[in-house]
């Protein structure tokens, strides 16, 4: 299709903007949930969860507890940027994660106890996902090299 700027002349529409996995549109990040199921190293467990997703965070979050009933390994502890400013140290592990009925490995912080999963942009980005918060659910994203 083309249209038409001045009189004959025709030239192509402009592309679509690209939506980058790990990003939000519409809206803004952390808006809506999204369900996720992590899975044992042995594969012999699992557990879905319901997580907000926030590719304002880079990491996903899960309490600690859902990671060590998995058991997931913790391998490093990292100080991490919190949205209010502050700085915490997390303990950092590698899990499988299912999402849009893919399978992929992806790093998870050991949280608190009573907070919520997060779903986070790194995540995100190794399913090739962008999270449109306008239409609450993820949506597939450009993959660039």
């Amino acid at each position: 299709m083309t249209t038409v700027n001045q009189p004959g002349v025709r030239t192509a529409p402009e592309p679509p903007t690209p939506v980058l996995p790990g990003t939000t549109v519409g809206g803004a990040a952390g808006t809506f949930y999204a369900d996720f199921t992590l899975r044992s190293p042995d594969g012999a467990h699992s557990r879905t969860l319901n997580g907000l997703v926030d590719t304002g965070a880079s990491y996903t979050r899960v309490p600690a507890s859902i990671l060590e009933e998995l058991g997931i390994a913790r391998f490093e502890t990292r100080t991490f940027s919190l949205a209010d400013g502050s700085r915490r140290e997390f303990a950092l592990g590698l899990a499988e994660m299912e999402l849009d009925g893919r399978a992929r490995m992806v790093y998870v912080i050991f949280g608190a106890e009573k907070g919520q999963a997060v779903l986070g942009s790194m995540a995100l980005f190794a399913f090739g996902l962008a999270a449109d918060a306008k239409n609450r659910k993820l949506i597939p994203g450009e993959l660039t090299l």
